[in-house]
């Protein structure tokens, strides 16, 4: 089973923001902290689930069950009913990668489940914030 968990975060007040993603597999860990263009954070948390996907994908890695955590109530409402007001291209872009996968299940997470990839969005704003 792969286990992964995505992120995003964004501080407006100086315009910095960044997604993260963490998987495990039998095989390999990773863990991705990226800086972002501001955007709004929903479509941020959207972004950051279709950059874990693809690297899942590129790296081959996509051959088992998949667990999608994700701290977004509105990504996965939005993954499960195949559909979103707002987003409903970022939607139309998850979904065939989620279809790469022999099965997925997408689970609602609170920040401190999300710990590992919400600590690398608190350290990478951070990090933006000094530079």
């Amino acid at each position: 089973m792969i286990k992964l968990y995505t992120d995003a975060g964004l501080n407006t007040n100086q315009n910095l923001a960044a997604i993260s993603f963490v998987y495990h597999t039998e095989k390999t860990s990773k863990s991705f902290v990226e800086p972002q263009k501001e955007q709004d954070n929903h479509y941020l948390e959207f972004l950051a689930v279709q950059a874990a996907l693809t690297d899942l994908i590129d790296q081959k890695l996509n051959d088992d069950i998949l667990q999608l955590n994700c701290d977004s109530q509105i990504v996965v409402d939005s993954i499960g009913k195949n559909y979103s007001k707002h987003y409903q291209e970022m939607v139309d872009v998850i979904m065939p990668l989620l279809d790469k996968f022999p099965t997925y299940f997408v689970k609602h997470i609170s920040d401190k489940e999300n710990g590992a990839a919400h600590a690398l969005i608190h350290q990478e704003l951070i990090h933006l914030r000094k530079s």
